[in-house]
């Protein structure tokens, strides 16, 4: 099966983080591509996007996209599939003469949104409503590449979902952290409390003390993520059941739930600032 076209698509939260940048390269040189940059109503658009197209037109990508896949908006949507439309044609392909009909490969890092898109634009071509690939809220949904799904008809397009990729030998911190706080990558890999440590650092670093009133903190902005999770289970009232030898049932602070639930400020878009990668997109700004 021949590859006529690739779709990037990247979070908007990090838009530099966790790219494997030779992958992307060598992707770039050989096939007509376009950069799909989701979720882009959890960031400032008027802050953000003039700088992050500056980096990547910089870097070789030719066409960006900016979508919101989950709520599907049609204009989004279009522009994305006449951009789409107008590199396959403009692009030379390969075995032109055979071929009646292009393939497109999605590609990404984990839990961006590439199976929503898959489906947003077949949902608003083809007018089903029917989900073609799985989608997950957390990433590792997609494990392999999936068979192709048709989402236009004229011309003739099929569409790949693939899964994750990031970069196999990283070994920065900075950015696994931002990786994990935006849920692009297993909570497994790295302990729920520590991420929202990583958040608490983010935040109280560029000013945004917005997390002491949503879980009304007695004690104000702290640095100290222990005392947050504290305060959040005492604001809330959130205890959880354990035994304890030699004194039996007993409650408990439940700092898991409430590490999650700090999290979720910045994953559901409750926060002012969403751009993890804020300080290396503004620094020439």
């Amino acid at each position: 099966m021949t590859i006529n076209y690739c779709s990037l698509v990247h979070d908007a939260r990090v838009p530099l983080s966790g790219r494997n940048s030779q992958f992307y390269s060598n992707l770039y040189s050989v096939r007509p591509h376009i950069l799909v940059m989701n979720k882009i109503d959890l960031i400032d658009m008027k802050l953000y996007k003039k700088p992050i197209e500056e980096y990547y037109f910089g870097q070789g990508v030719k066409h960006i996209v900016w979508t919101d896949c989950k709520r599907r908006r049609k204009k989004e949507l279009r522009e994305l599939q006449s951009r789409m439309i107008e590199c396959l044609q403009s692009e030379p392909r390969f075995n032109r003469a055979v071929k009646t009909e292009y393939q497109v490969m999605v590609v990404g890092i984990p839990n961006v949104g590439k199976s929503s898109l898959i489906n947003s634009l077949r949902s608003n071509n083809l007018g089903t409503k029917q989900s073609a690939v799985a989608e997950g809220a957390r990433p590792g949904v997609t494990v392999r590449v999936q068979n192709r799904v048709r989402i236009l008809d004229r011309p003739a397009v099929y569409i790949l979902d693939t899964p994750g990729v990031l970069h196999p030998n990283s070994r920065n911190i900075n950015e696994s952290m931002k990786l994990a706080v935006c849920d692009l990558i297993l909570e497994s890999a790295t302990q729920l409390e520590y991420v929202a440590d990583y958040l608490l650092f983010w935040l109280n670093r560029i000013g945004d003390y917005s997390y002491v009133e949503h879980f009304n903190l007695s004690e104000g902005p702290s640095d100290n993520i222990g005392r947050v999770l504290v305060g959040i289970c005492k604001s809330l009232d959130m205890r959880q059941s354990c035994t304890i030898p030699g004194r039996g049932q007993t409650q408990r602070w439940d700092l898991e739930n409430a590490a999650r639930m700090f999290l979720d400020l910045f994953r559901k878009g409750k926060l002012k600032d969403h751009c993890l990668d804020r300080e290396l997109l503004l620094r020439n700004y």
